[in-house]
């Protein structure tokens, strides 16, 4: 494991941890914004999927300036603003001003995901595993962020919510001082990268984007909306925040599970997998009372997360040049994709009623099973690396 876990994918991964916390810090909190702010369903579903234009639609551009760029500000830059937009949402005293500050705060999470993502792959000479790990970083903030939100509110109040924004200030400005001194990787501008170079690959990526689109569509949905099923089932804010922990936890051990297997089976193996098993445990949530159903959702959690690693690893082995741009098309434009179907499942929680939205989004695991069956063995497909750089400079270790 030594071998594996070289101190900058140490950094990496905690970096990961704690911009992806304040990614997540809004959902338990979304009761409490309800009330406050009088909101519908669909009115939730839209500032969720609005939220994500700004958190995964420019991750592209992000993604094509990170493999241009010399050194990776964006890694440090990113966590500050997400810091500094996300924790204040509790202060907002409108739905425009809700959505101003969530879609601020998500420029600092696309900023920093393409940039961070190509280099753990590169920081490790066991790509599926570095890049579980990296992933589990995430998750595990993603997971525990609603934690964080409810224990500063329950200390502070909402109207507090500021206060969270501090560990994100620490690490941004622990990230600045270190990369200040890592020596800029040198390029050749005649050998950038092109966005016609991923045309050889254009099919399998094209399968892997819908695989991670439904899954992350499923993963979304049941994060903006377990709190408020929870909720109208008699649970109370901090339950339902403490259940939504639970299972975005299990979900990121699912990851790192998942990036190790990757290492032994092949990366489609798990992502077939990983569908297979979680589609009838999803099912068995909506339909199995007490803790049964829970149990299941937990489960279900753990084996659809276990393939997330796995998506970004195939597709940056289509093309490694393309390291931050495919990187960002899998974490961001894609997940952004998965993130505006929360809308209309929002209007269909208004209509039929939360049960029937939360089965119609569980039925896209049957879509997502379908492309992964479709996918490739991607390494067959892969465009050869012509030139190999480092990923960061030897100064500043």
């Amino acid at each position: 494991m030594r071998s594996v876990v070289t101190p900058r994918l140490a950094v990496l991964a905690f970096s990961h941890f704690t911009i992806d916390a304040y990614s997540s810090f809004f959902s338990p909190l979304l009761p409490l914004l309800v009330a406050k702010l009088h909101l519908s369903l669909t009115l939730v579903g839209t500032l969720v999927a609005l939220a994500s234009l700004a958190s995964s639609f420019s991750q592209p551009a992000f993604g094509l300036l990170a493999d241009r760029i010399h050194r990776p500000w964006f890694i440090a830059f990113g966590p500050l603003v997400a810091a500094a937009f996300m924790s204040g949402i509790g202060m907002a005293p409108t739905f425009a001003t809700l959505l101003t500050l969530l879609m601020l705060g998500g420029l600092g999470v696309a900023a920093f995901h393409p940039q961070a993502a190509a280099l753990a792959r590169e920081v490790s000479p066991r790509p599926s595993l570095a890049m579980s790990i990296f992933v589990t970083g995430g998750t595990l903030g993603y997971a525990l962020g609603p934690l964080f939100a409810v224990t500063v509110v329950g200390t502070f109040g909402l109207e507090r919510t500021w206060v969270a924004m501090i560990p994100g200030l620490v690490l941004a400005c622990a990230l600045l001082a270190w990369f200040a001194r890592v020596q800029p990787r040198r390029r050749d501008p005649a050998a950038r990268p092109r966005l016609a170079g991923l045309k050889p690959v254009l099919r399998p990526l094209t399968l892997l984007y819908f695989v991670v689109v439904c899954r992350s569509a499923v993963a979304f949905g049941f994060t903006t909306f377990l709190p408020l099923y929870l909720h109208r089932l008699g649970w109370s804010v901090s339950q339902g925040g403490t259940m939504l922990t639970v299972h975005l936890v299990f979900g990121a051990l699912g990851g790192f599970l998942g990036g190790w297997l990757a290492d032994r089976w092949g990366g489609r193996r798990v992502v077939v997998r990983s569908f297979v098993l979680a589609t009838p445990l999803y099912l068995g949530f909506l339909f199995l009372p007490d803790w049964r159903g829970l149990v299941c959702l937990v489960a279900g959690g753990f084996f659809l997360q276990s393939s997330l690693p796995v998506n970004v690893v195939m597709g940056q082995e289509l093309s490694p040049q393309h390291s931050s741009t495919i990187s960002s098309l899998l974490m961001g434009a894609a997940w952004g994709v998965g993130a505006l179907l929360i809308g209309p499942i929002g209007a269909l929680a208004d209509a039929q009623g939360l049960h029937a939205a939360l089965l119609a989004l569980a039925g896209l695991l049957a879509v997502g099973l379908m492309c992964a069956l479709a996918l490739p063995d991607v390494r067959r497909h892969a465009v050869p690396v012509d030139l190999a750089e480092p990923a960061i400079g030897t100064a500043g270790k």
